[in-house]
């Protein structure tokens, strides 16, 4: 029996609802975890892969077993909800002290966001329903016990507040607004001169970017560390650098040197105080083409699934262009 009938039940289906989301977000897409794991630094003995695959059926499992528990089972479960969230709340606080933004697959790719306080406030804010959730369960409570004690005003009270819910979620999705319309015709790319900007070898010498450009065509891709999507697109890079040769010439574009990142070192230059990404405004891993002719020819593109896209349209072009 519960004192509290609809707060019980609200905050079990809380976090039931938030599990069930997490864990569909995640199974649509495995990587985005994998990459979570190494932007926030978890130790590489920790199974990435199998953490990547496994995690969002254990938050499945966690959601139904919080909705269909009895009380004495329901302890045990809110105890590993509480302690997946305090692992979670803890990833975040140590990311806040990290001296690069964090990128976080919480949601996986839908809700990929840069980790800041507000992130950090929410998982606290969980952690906290969690340990109410095992005070519920301790308390002889449970989903099917709370809803049963609901009264009349009770039910009101919780449809109201799933209706708040509902609205606030939709309003948060159509929020963007941004979006081109499906079906909208691609404008043409302008074409417009290379911007001023530098790039260093590792022996200090120094490069513009047009001067980059002036003899090949260049392919730039911007990487860092700790960024699980940059190691992913670093792997392919030699293979890439081998495909584009010899009309376009590939550049791994790194902040600072000493970067460890899978790929040749003969590919690397240094843009020196970010210059490179600021100049195109482009995140980590990025690419732009600089057009052996002083313009760009593409560009700029963000994500490890967009440079991938990007380097294979600029391959079927080169297949396609005389020899």
């Amino acid at each position: 029996m519960s004192s509290a009938p609809t707060a019980s039940l609200l905050v079990l289906l809380t976090l039931a609802v938030v599990l069930a989301v997490s864990a569909v977000a995640k199974m649509r897409d495995p990587l985005a975890v994998e990459d979570a794991l190494v932007s926030l630094r978890v130790p590489s003995f920790v199974p990435r892969g199998l953490v990547g695959r496994g995690l969002p059926w254990a938050e499945g499992a966690l959601a139904l077993l919080l909705l269909a528990s009895p009380s004495a089972a329901l302890v045990v479960v809110a105890a590993l909800v509480t302690l997946l969230m305090a692992v979670y709340t803890w990833l975040i606080a140590r990311a806040l002290t990290f001296e690069d933004p964090v990128e976080c697959a919480c949601f996986g790719t839908l809700a990929s966001h840069v980790v800041d306080r507000v992130t950090l406030a929410r998982n606290v804010l969980l952690l906290g329903l969690s340990g109410v959730a095992v005070a519920i369960g301790v308390a002889g409570g449970s989903v099917w016990a709370a809803a049963t004690d609901l009264g009349g005003v009770d039910w009101w009270t919780l449809l109201a507040a799933l209706a708040a819910v509902t609205v606030a979620a939709m309003i948060v999705r159509h929020s963007d607004g941004g979006a081109a319309p499906a079906g909208e015709p691609e404008l043409d790319y302008e074409r417009t001169p290379i911007p001023y900007g530098v790039l260093t070898m590792p022996d200090g010498t120094s490069s513009t970017l047009v001067e980059l450009a002036a003899t090949q065509a260049r392919l730039l891709v911007v990487l860092k560390e700790h960024c699980g999507a940059c190691v992913r697109t670093a792997e392919k890079l030699d293979s890439w650098a081998e495909q584009l040769a010899p009309a376009v010439g590939l550049i791994a574009v790194h902040g600072e040197p000493g970067l460890d990142l899978p790929h040749s070192a003969e590919l690397t230059m240094i843009e020196p105080q970010h210059n490179v990404r600021r100049i195109f405004s482009v995140g980590a891993p990025g690419a732009v083409l600089l057009g052996a002719d002083g313009l760009m020819a593409g560009g700029p593109v963000a994500g490890a699934g967009d440079v991938e896209r990007f380097v294979a349209e600029i391959l079927e072009e080169l297949g396609e262009a005389p020899v």
